[in-house]
């Protein structure tokens, strides 16, 4: 009964206060801009003394409110009379459908004194309405990717191109970008953002590939080695699709064959590089020949070839060689492979294969940049140099050994073989002291056995040259005592000496006696 005759009321008043408003000529305009599901609010201050009526209304004409009354149903409008002249229309949860102007009256009597007009805008953050999809081109060919978006304010959308191992690119084009004369570099994946400063941004990408026949590069076109040793020979493809690849030998294709040859492959930087090697065992004089990597697809053929020679050196000495061990995680662990002889047209490699596996993972290799992986290496040695260290004469440190860090490691040098050891890892057993020492070698190192060793032999040197000093001065003291004192009896012979040496030299004369009776 209450809200019936309030509302009676507030109608009878609007009535009155229309049938007497004139709207003034001048409109001062202000702009209020909200983000979807915030609150807006709306001011408007009455700087006229007396009796004020203030009415509000949106863009449609409709009344909102009269005073501090609201009019219509929707609760999310109300009035904020915080201070006397002050009315702000205040819209709670605000919609897309609330944008638009709001008109606040300020009615004196039958004279309209103000009238302000605030514009409401309700921003909108971007969405991708359309994107291009996948594509894939040949070499040489082209293609246009296009990215378009909306929002409140008009978004602008960016292409980016992110590549494996490489830095994001700002390719500096807006809503549409051409490839032109496809190269390998440029496929990747290209990312549209969309962005009007209302967050969030909006996010989506095209993947771009490019198709081109196979490119081989054999990093080493020369290997020596000693007969009865191992080798290993490097081949790195780049293709797409990947198709086929094998090696041959003096033309003949070779094949897995245990004991002889073992064939494997490790996926490179990104899906189309490939390290592809050959390990032939226990070389034979018919092993030294001419090994060929060939690649092939649709697009086309490549081929590259290494010449495996005879080789022999006689100064290279294997000092200690690896030694399975166990290491706890987060320890740092030394396996031996001390080399003595090393000279530059010389090679040793370190490499990793995990358990169950049947590649490697070459680690070291002397004969890259700094004993470090070249950049040809795979992405997995082009980490060694943050996990792994050379220290010695070529022992491997693995650095807080992880679960993953287990396994067989083959330190192969050439003209000696193929050493190789398993490291087993457990987990930490967190009771243990940090009195214990972080780091574990496999075998104590050849240098400081030498170093003891060599102490000791000196110091038996000395003592031999000193022991015989002394005995031979005393054989001179007793021939003399024999000569001068020949007549008298053995104890006065003795007794005669103790002028000479008394007390100390007693004991070197008897040492002297046992020395002659020997």
């Amino acid at each position: 009964m209450w809200s019936t005759y309030k509302g009676w009321l507030c109608l009878t008043k609007l009535a009155f206060v229309f049938a007497a408003v004139k709207f003034c000529d001048s409109v001062a305009m202000s702009v209020v801009s909200v983000s979807v599901g915030q609150t807006a609010t709306l001011s408007c201050h009455n700087t006229i003394q007396g009796n004020v009526q203030v009415v509000w209304k949106d863009k449609d004409l409709t009344t909102l409110t009269l005073d501090d009354e609201v009019l219509v149903e929707d609760r999310r409008f109300s009035i904020q009379h915080k201070y006397q002249n002050d009315w702000d229309l205040q819209i709670s949860g605000v919609r897309t459908s609330d944008s638009g102007n709001y008109t606040c009256c300020f009615v004196v009597t039958t004279d309209c004194r103000t009238i302000a007009v605030v514009s409401l805008v309700i921003q909108i953050p971007p969405s991708v309405v359309r994107i291009s999809n996948d594509v894939t081109i040949p070499t040489g060919g082209s293609t246009t990717l296009v990215c378009n978006a909306i929002g409140v304010p008009e978004p602008t959308a960016k292409w980016f191109l992110h590549r494996p191992n490489a830095d994001s690119r700002d390719l500096n084009a807006s809503g549409e970008f051409s490839i032109v004369s496809a190269k390998p570099s440029d496929a990747g994946r290209y990312e549209c953002i969309a962005s009007n400063g209302v967050l969030p941004n909006a996010y989506r990408s095209v993947q771009v590939t490019v198709t081109f026949k196979p490119q081989v590069t054999i990093p080493y076109r020369e290997v020596r080695q000693q007969l009865n040793s191992d080798t290993l020979l490097e081949c790195h493809v780049r293709s797409n699709p990947a198709g086929e690849r094998h090696w041959e030998k003096n033309g003949r294709r070779l094949d897995n064959e245990p004991g002889r040859y073992r064939i494997s492959s490790l996926r490179g930087s990104d899906d189309t590089e490939t390290l592809y090697a050959l390990i032939v065992y226990n070389l034979r004089p018919d092993d030294f020949a001419r090994y060929a990597c060939v690649a092939r697809n649709q697009f086309g053929t490549a081929t590259e070839s290494a010449l495996l020679s005879s080789w022999h050196n006689g100064t290279l000495r294997m000092l200690s060689s690896p030694r399975d061990a166990v290491a706890q995680t987060g320890q740092s662990i030394v396996i031996d492979c001390a080399v003595d002889g090393m000279r530059k047209d010389d090679r040793l490699v370190w490499l990793h294969q995990k358990p169950g596996s049947e590649s490697y993972i070459k680690i070291f290799d002397t004969r890259d940049v700094a004993g470090l992986p070249s950049a040809n290496a795979t992405a997995a040695a082009a980490a060694a140099k943050r996990k792994y260290a050379i220290v010695g004469q070529y022992s491997l440190e693995v650095k807080s050994v992880a679960m993953d860090d287990a396994g067989v490691y083959h330190c192969l040098v050439s003209g000696l073989g193929n050493f190789s050891a398993n490291l087993a890892v457990v987990h930490r057993d967190p009771s243990i002291g940090s009195e214990c020492s972080a780091q574990t070698n496999v075998t104590p190192t050849f240098v400081t056995i030498a170093v003891v060793v060599s102490l000791l032999a000196v110091f038996v040197v000395v003592f031999i040259v000193v022991v015989m000093i002394i005995v031979r001065y005393y054989r001179k003291q007793l021939a003399r005592s024999r000569h001068e004192h020949s007549a008298v009896t053995k104890p006065e012979r003795y007794s005669s000496l103790d002028p000479i040496a008394p007390s100390r030299g007693s004991n070197a004369v008897y040492a002297a006696h046992i020395l002659d009776s020997l």
